[in-house]
């Protein structure tokens, strides 16, 4: 039994000690004496940095807020033609990586793209500059109509289960549906739109692809710019220092925003029936609606599939279904790593709860508030350390990609573990272990079975993520390494997007298939959605 517990705490314990190799990085470079480079840095370009960070982050996610709240109140609280497609149509545009949206909308947009030389053909005489998307309020747009998906189904989610009765009262009362949701709904969705909110302005901080196509004043381009342009590595590290502080500041202002726990529904919760739209909005709310999923999926898709079409002769296709292996072997790799490795971490604080375990548990969902920039680039300090000190070639194998993915994406699957075990309970467990079992033989014939949906969930969140994953990628990857993702962000830095258009399909095809799956389940655990 105490050797048992021992294996099990002291692999969870290199996991841990794993999660913690991005901080060793940064601390590394922040020691580091200050060069020239980051002087003029602090003197010039910093503020701008913070500036530019902040006004970004809080843009996408007050718009964000206000589509996705509007959309999950739309679909779980009338009925209306459609909505069911709806319901499970919006969800799809996290499929869609915002950089290879906003690629997508700056090509359709510009001066050679179809709606001004439509609009030329019509006699129509445009000032310059009229759909010019290459702005901080055009990648505002772009950020929300392909990360509002992660408020959207956490609203979803809460609206359809809890709200119910709380409903009907306010009905009765005389409240009309408007007043009833201001007054009584909308402040009970505190929690389900923090935590919603955190997920899109960590995807924000982490974004490298978008930000440096639209020329975006940020601490990921910043970062890259130190790396890349100034060569002095300690300034890039010490720049990722400094976002990992605003992760840490936003995390802790995520957890004072949720209100208590306390103030859960409750037992008398029960699905919402819907109501019927009168007056205009019988027409006004399913227009905006389908807008919505047009703009944010429909209108990107196609022009891509056009696209790839009418570029066939241009396209590169030497290496291209190597690439696709190698960013399905990588992503694979990575999600069956994640699964593991939250399953032992989630197990053991199952087992045998204490203090330490707890911490543990905690320590390995810190690494998705870490921007991938700043894992990618400590990773690299340290593999480079290692490489020099020991003779190892960890910098020059994809491991060191999955090993990154690990660290940026297991709190992704931690969450679904956790949730699953939470389920079950942990009384067939301990049955099997009355009859003779060890911890690790009833773990893989009791738990394993009994919780097998929430592991195949857990899978599929994680490989979502590292396929359409590109900073990590971009920094880390050894030479004559590619991946899908990185062929879409070497022809949009040569201009050639439609060029770009089977590769950025290929993802979008790839990364659909999890999330559909993911939400048929939620559709048969939730037949109200």
């Amino acid at each position: 039994m105490i050797t048992s517990r021992r294996v099990w705490t002291t692999i969870t314990a290199i996991v841990v000690l794993l999660m913690l190799t991005p901080l060793l990085g940064i601390l590394a470079g922040l020691f580091a004496p200050a060069s020239d480079a980051w002087h003029h840095i602090v003197d010039h370009l910093l503020a701008g940095y913070i500036w530019g960070t902040f006004k970004l982050v809080i843009a996408v996610v007050f718009l964000s807020v206000i589509v996705a709240s509007a959309l999950a109140w739309w679909v779980t609280a009338y009925e209306f033609p459609g909505r069911s497609l709806l319901s499970l149509g919006l969800v799809l545009p996290l499929a869609i990586p915002p950089y290879i949206g906003g690629y997508t909308y700056v090509a359709m947009t510009g001066y050679t793209g179809w709606i001004q030389v439509g609009l030329r053909n019509l006699g129509v005489e445009l000032a310059p500059g009229s759909f010019d998307l290459l702005t901080p309020f055009g990648a505002v747009l772009m950020f929300t109509l392909f990360l509002y998906p992660y408020i959207f189904l956490v609203l979803r989610a809460f609206l359809s289960r809890e709200v119910g009765h709380l409903l009907e009262a306010a009905r009765v009362s005389g409240a009309s549906p408007m007043r009833a949701y201001f007054t009584v709904i909308l402040p009970l969705t505190r929690n389900a739109v923090v935590a919603g909110a955190t997920l899109v302005a960590f995807e924000v901080l982490s974004d490298y692809g978008l930000a440096s196509y639209f020329g975006l004043e940020v601490f990921t381009t910043a970062i890259f710019k130190s790396w890349l342009g100034l060569g002095d590595m300690a300034a890039a590290l010490k720049l990722a220092a400094i976002l990992l502080l605003v992760v840490t500041l936003l995390s802790a202002g995520e957890k004072a925003l949720r209100g208590p726990r306390s103030a859960s529904i409750g037992v008398r919760a029960r699905p919402m029936q819907r109501m019927q739209l009168r007056g205009p909005a019988r027409v006004l709310v399913p227009l905006a609606a389908w807008s919505v999923l047009a703009f944010a999926l429909l209108i990107p898709v196609i022009q891509m599939i056009y696209w790839a079409i009418v570029s066939m002769p241009n396209i590169r296709f030497d290496g291209l279904m190597a690439t696709l292996g190698t960013s399905v072997a990588v992503a694979l790799a990575g999600a069956l790593a994640t699964t593991i490795c939250a399953l032992i971490v989630a197990q053991t604080q199952r087992l045998w709860p204490s203090a330490v375990t707890k911490t543990f548990a905690r320590i390995t969902v810190m690494g998705y508030s870490v921007p991938s920039t700043v894992i990618a680039l400590a990773i690299l300090s340290v593999g480079v350390w290692l490489d020099t000190r020991l003779g190892t070639a960890l910098t020059a194998t994809p491991a060191i990609i999955v090993v990154a993915y690990l660290i940026r994406y297991l709190a992704v699957s931690m969450q679904s573990v956790e949730s699953g075990f939470e389920r079950v309970g942990i009384r067939a467990h301990e049955s099997a272990r009355l009859l003779g079992a060890g911890p690790l033989r009833a773990t893989a014939t009791v738990d394993v079975p009994m919780i097998r949906s929430a592991l195949i969930g857990a899978f599929l969140l994680a490989f979502i993520d590292m396929m359409k994953e590109l900073p990590i990628v971009l920094i880390l990857r050894p030479f004559n390494f590619a991946t899908l993702s990185t062929r879409v962000f070497e022809y949009a830095n040569d201009e050639m997007i439609p060029e770009s258009s089977l590769s950025s399909l290929l993802i979008i095809g790839i990364a659909m298939i999890p999330i559909a799956l993911i939400v048929a389940r939620q559709s048969q655990e939730n037949p109200h959605v």
